[in-house]
């Protein structure tokens, strides 16, 4: 796996309607767009590059970037991938005074048919304007280090908090604080019904993962939300179950062969210990996700998702991480439960453990070892498509560091030059 990209750009893209073509007298109006256009299938490819692909995430054009590994052969092969994005995307940006783009509008072979057949909208407020983008990174983490990567993320001054976390210039900072609330001292992670085991650091960063979602799903009120990928602004691609596979095998059999003890362990002595959750820690029987969802205001009545805590927690024992997708598949009578209302944006679930148990390899202290792919949702600030490369890079030397550097060093991502 490695470190990989996202860049939504805010330019929306749409297919021609099957047997249509583009009218005589081109495209002028948005209502033109709606005769003769529908939205493509979600995470169509428009276009591959060296290393990268012009994607659509609903109607946005997005540039997906293959991850690379943490490794100094991995910089050399992200060099050459951003330089090739970075052709492409000067090549569309030259086009950004027209509202309405089609494949005519570009050089002879830039678009083979039948992914030719795309009409691009640019918005007027994005018109004559560079095309800029929301960031995004995915990367692998080792388990041992999720705890130093969490202390750094929860001080809003670091570079890599400013970084990943693009709060109001002036304002109360969101997120830090959100990171901070799982951070308890590593001496309080600590199983009551297993006192004298000293948790490993695979298990300590593991129980602050599972913390942080536990945490970020407690709504007594069942407030709503869009979509679940929104509470988990750190969201992890690995399955839950394939981490725990990571961990030291006495811890494994141990919680295997005493499955209400790792349910106790979670729910009452770690939640207890959070700031704002109750001080009995939070119920077993109760559901992982308490918020409701509204499909990005798209429901008059919002859904509960039925995962109850005790249940997810058992399940990631066996094998299973009930908080995906693929352990609830559409189709069955229960689909109006799992189902977006939004019909493009697909399962409810969608992104959560949705590379199943795959890890990252990696190399520490010259040994083979596997990180949880971590996706950094959150909001980070836009960046003009020429500064993409620099932040593609200082990123990759971020995870590197993270996952390779001293374990009691202080490891900061580089200060942008813009």
């Amino acid at each position: 796996m490695g470190v990989g990209f996202e860049f939504a750009t805010g330019w929306d893209i749409y297919q021609l309607k099957p047997g249509v073509n583009v009218p005589a007298q081109g495209f002028r109006t948005e209502a033109d767009l709606k005769q003769y256009t529908t939205g493509f299938p979600k995470a169509a490819v428009v276009k591959g590059g060296f290393g990268w692909q012009m994607t659509v995430d609903g109607t946005e054009i997005e540039y997906v970037v293959d991850a690379v590994d943490e490794s100094q052969a991995g910089e050399n092969q992200l060099v050459g991938i951003m330089g090739d994005l970075n052709k492409f995307v000067t090549m569309m940006n030259q086009r950004n005074s027209q509202s309405f783009l089609t494949a005519a509008d570009f050089p002879a072979g830039t678009f083979k048919a039948p992914k030719d057949r795309f009409v691009i909208f640019i918005k007027s407020d994005l018109r004559f304007k560079d095309i800029d983008a929301i960031p995004q990174v995915t990367g692998g983490v080792r388990l041992g280090r999720i705890r130093k990567l969490w202390r750094l993320l929860s001080d809003p001054n670091s570079e890599a908090a400013k970084q990943f976390f693009s709060e109001k210039p002036g304002g109360t900072p969101i997120y830090s604080p959100l990171v901070k609330r799982v951070l308890i001292d590593w001496q309080q992670i600590q199983d009551s019904r297993w006192p004298a085991h000293k948790p490993s650091a695979a298990l300590r960063g593991l129980v602050t993962l599972i913390a942080t979602y536990l945490q970020r799903g407690y709504s007594p009120n069942q407030d709503g939300v869009g979509a679940v990928k929104y509470l988990f602004f750190i969201m992890s691609r690995t399955s839950f179950s394939g981490l725990f596979k990571e961990l030291p095998m006495e811890e494994q059999n141990h919680y295997k062969s005493a499955k209400d003890d790792w349910v106790n362990f979670l729910c009452v002595d770690v939640m207890s210990k959070l700031p704002g959750m109750p001080g009995t820690g939070v119920d077993p029987k109760g559901k992982v996700l308490e918020r409701r969802i509204t499909d990005r205001g798209n429901l008059k009545n919002s859904v509960e998702l039925p995962i109850v805590r005790e249940d997810w927690l058992k399940g990631m024992l066996d094998g299973r991480d009930l908080l995906s997708a693929a352990e609830h598949p559409l189709g069955g009578l229960d689909n109006a439960t799992w189902e977006d209302s939004n019909a493009e944006l697909g399962h409810r679930l969608r992104g959560l453990a949705g590379l199943g148990e795959k890890m990252d390899p990696l190399h520490y202290a010259g040994k083979p070892n596997k990180a949880a792919i971590l996706e950094f949702r959150a909001r980070q600030a836009a960046l003009e498509y020429k500064h993409w490369p620099d932040y593609a890079f200082r990123m990759h030397k971020f995870f590197t560091e993270i996952n390779e550097g001293d374990r009691h060093g202080v490891i900061d991502l580089d200060a942008s030059g813009l």
